[in-house]
């Protein structure tokens, strides 16, 4: 309200009565202006003051007077019109007459209405129109009407206040509304986003598709000229095949008459040798050869030559046959050639017929699902984009996949509020049922009746357990003996001396039993919850706290060699993971190194690593991906050394013994020292370690179950880098 509003009401006179009291003692009180209580309007930040309270609620009249009446025929003069017409002043008598003619308001409703106004006035609202403030000024008139009309005061009270709880209720109802407002604008961005990336998609395809329409085209084009240009040169070995095979007829003629000739000539030396001879045997008596006969057959040597020697001349250039043995070779080669261009081609054609095909089939599946498309458009809701919650899940995207994986939007709608609100969705929120008073019951659990569900969160779930290792830790080390207490037992006694109320240790173990199970899918809870329910042997979280300390003692004394300045070179940080750890494959050293690089977000032009910042906690006791890798790695090396294991044994079913299973770790584990040796070995046949000798032979899936579940690992060099 304004500071200028003018003071409270007078009361309405009224004649005085035989006992000559006067009017009502309400008209000494005066306004002083907003000095009162404050209140505030719905979410809004600014308080506003009200009057004091004797001026907001004045008192009641002390004598009894008479009230003005107004007949019923003039009550569309109320304060309401009253006002109506000072806004519009288009609406107001036109006339003297007309106003004198208006039956005159009765005293308290003139007031009323010169309040009303004056505080319009004062709040400068000119315009009739939903405002909290015009709402204020009209609440305190009412006010006042109530306070005056005693006997309607209840009745008008209830009114005000079903009038005052309905507004109460309308604008919580718009806050409520004021986010999903902005989510349908979000959403309907998404969705227009999404469908110009389609779009622009679509695109892209159609462009890849011509240019790979085009491409085939000109491969079909140059194919065509490569079998033209083949067809011609066939045509050509073809002319020349036939010249040659003509030069080969007549080589072949001419050779036949040549051995045709030189048998003649065989059959005239023969002759002549025999002639000769005869000649010889009848003139072997005579003292010297007949001149006659030594130029007859000089003669006919002279014509032997002289034929040899046209035959070489006319026959010398032929071709032999070796080479034409080459040409029809090479021809043959060629006709295969051509063959198989030739169903290439035919291939190519096909497949450019059947690309033809495929391209019109595309068209009008892309016509069918532009439509579709606008058709979801208009009527369908918009698809969520679930892999955003990759980034926001715990995990990442390895824990999101097997979350999501075969569920629909409405399951994965469950699975985002599991995460959000602690998994209390079905139905776990309700109060627990004892589990009894037996003896099997852990003590921590032993009740009858309801108990309070806490619905303990994640985080605080992470908080407690780590202070539950911590504590006991120390109250192993403070017992001094070998063996460690069983955590069911030992959890009674940390929520006694934490509590010291028997129903709330109660309370405490029925809820942290209850959050341990829900959020199992942690490392961190589900690794307790199995110890906590003896499925998983405690030596493995000792193993696992046991090496991450070693490595970070390994780290520092680097560092402090180094001149501790709290950061490693990066080759120096590869050569320590790969001296700590000779057992890894290069694949998973490369994946913690990755991983490490990963989670310091270092640069490329960065070369030191802040090693210590590997080993660190956020608030909710979470480590980095250098740890969870870590971790994993070591489940599934386990993994791998017993299958190892089973592989020696060579059978994967049926009872195996002590022994038999001492001698395969001993195969395939030659280090494996005496005392790692004798734990495997009570772990997986359920016997203390004294006892060994005198284990019954047990079936081999129970003892490779209760290896996988304890602290089993291969061992690698008896001291790493010198820490023991």
């Amino acid at each position: 309200m304004s500071s200028n509003a003018v003071a409270k009401l007078p009361p309405i006179a009224s004649p005085p009565n035989k006992q000559g009291m006067g009017i009502s003692p309400r008209i000494f009180q005066k306004y002083q202006g907003l000095t009162g209580p404050q209140f505030q309007i719905s979410s809004e930040q600014h308080r506003y003051n009200l009057p004091e309270p004797h001026v907001l609620k004045p008192y009641v009249d002390t004598v009894s007077g008479a009230m003005d009446t107004w007949p019923a025929h003039a009550s569309n003069q109320s304060a309401g019109s009253a006002v109506n017409s000072m806004m519009n002043p288009s609406r107001r008598p036109r006339s003297q007459e007309a106003q004198q003619s208006m039956i005159p308001k009765p005293q308290f409703l003139q007031q009323l209405d010169a309040f009303l106004k004056k505080e319009l006035r004062a709040l400068e609202s000119s315009e009739v129109g939903p405002s909290e403030m015009r709402l204020q000024a009209y609440r305190e008139v009412f006010e006042y009407l109530i306070e005056d009309f005693k006997t309607y005061k209840p009745l008008l009270s209830a009114i005000k206040n079903e009038y005052e709880m309905m507004l109460s209720y309308q604008r919580e109802q718009i806050r409520e509304l004021e986010p999903l407002r902005s989510m349908l604008v979000t959403v309907s961005e998404q969705c227009d986003q999404k469908i110009m990336d389609l779009r622009n998609q679509e695109k892209e395809e159609m462009a890849d598709l011509k240019k790979e329409n085009r491409r085939l085209i000109e491969k079909i084009d140059t194919m065509k000229e490569e079998q033209m240009s083949l067809t011609e040169q066939i045509q050509q070995l073809q002319d020349e095949v036939a010249t040659e095979y003509h030069k080969y007829r007549d080589e072949c003629d001419a050779r036949k008459l040549l051995v045709a000739d030189i048998n003649d000539l065989r059959y005239q030396q023969e002759d002549f040798q025999k002639s000769q001879m005869g000649m010889q045997e009848a003139a072997e008596d005579e003292s010297k050869d007949d001149p006659v006969l030594l130029k007859i057959a000089l003669k006919y040597v002279l014509g032997i030559l002289y034929l040899l020697n046209e035959m070489i001349a006319n026959y010398g250039g032929c071709n032999t046959k070796k080479r034409l043995e080459a040409l029809e070779k090479s021809y043959n080669n060629f006709q295969e050639e051509m063959q198989t261009m030739q169903d290439d081609h035919k291939k190519l054609m096909m497949e450019h017929d059947t690309l033809l095909e495929v391209h019109k089939q595309v068209l009008a599946q892309r016509d069918q699902f532009y439509q579709e498309l606008e058709q979801l458009k208009r009527s369908a809701t918009p698809r969520p984009y679930w892999e955003k919650c990759v980034n926001h899940i715990e995990g990442g995207e390895d824990r999101w996949k097997k979350l999501s994986e075969g569920k629909t939007s409405d399951e994965l709608v469950d699975v985002l509020l599991s995460e959000i609100v602690g998994g209390d969705l079905d139905g776990s929120g309700d109060d627990f049922e004892g589990q009894g008073l037996g003896e099997e019951i852990p003590k921590y659990l032993r009740h009858e009746g309801k108990v309070k569900n806490r619905k303990l969160g994640k985080r605080d779930t992470v908080l407690l357990i780590k202070d539950i290792w911590r504590e006991k830790v120390t109250y192993d080390a403070e017992k001094n003996e070998n063996k460690r207490s069983r955590m069911c037992d030992f959890l009674y006694d940390y929520i006694l001396r934490r509590f010291a109320i028997g129903d709330v240790v109660v309370e405490w173990g029925y809820n942290l039993q209850d959050a341990a199970k829900r959020f199992q899918e942690d490392d961190r809870i589900g690794l307790f919850y199995g110890i906590l329910n003896e499925e998983i042997d405690e030596e493995v979280y000792h193993d696992q706290m046991q090496t991450l300390a070693k490595l970070m003692q390994v780290l520092t004394k680097a560092d402090a060699d180094a001149g501790n300045t709290g950061a490693l070179p990066k080759e120096k940080f590869e050569s320590i993971l790969k001296g700590f750890f000779p057992l890894k494959s290069e694949e998973r050293m490369n994946v913690l190194i990755n991983s490490a690089i990963s989670e310091l977000k270092l640069e490329e032009d960065s070369n030191m690593i802040n090693y210590q910042d590997l080993f660190t906690e956020d608030d909710e006791g979470r480590n980095g991906p250098f740890i969870r890798n870590i971790r994993e790695q070591e489940q599934e090396e386990r993994n791998e050394y017993i299958e190892d294991i089973i592989k020696e044994l060579g059978r994967t079913e049926g009872e195996v013994t002590m022994p038999q299973v001492r001698m395969a770790i001993n195969i395939i584990d030659p280090m494996v020292e005496k005392t790692p040796l004798i734990y495997y070995l009570s772990r997986g046949f359920n016997t203390e370690k004294d006892q060994l000798d005198s284990a019954q032979p047990t079936d081999i899936e129970i003892v490779m179950n209760r290896f996988r579940t304890g602290a089993i690992k291969r061992a690698g060099a008896p001291d790493i880098m010198g820490v023991n």
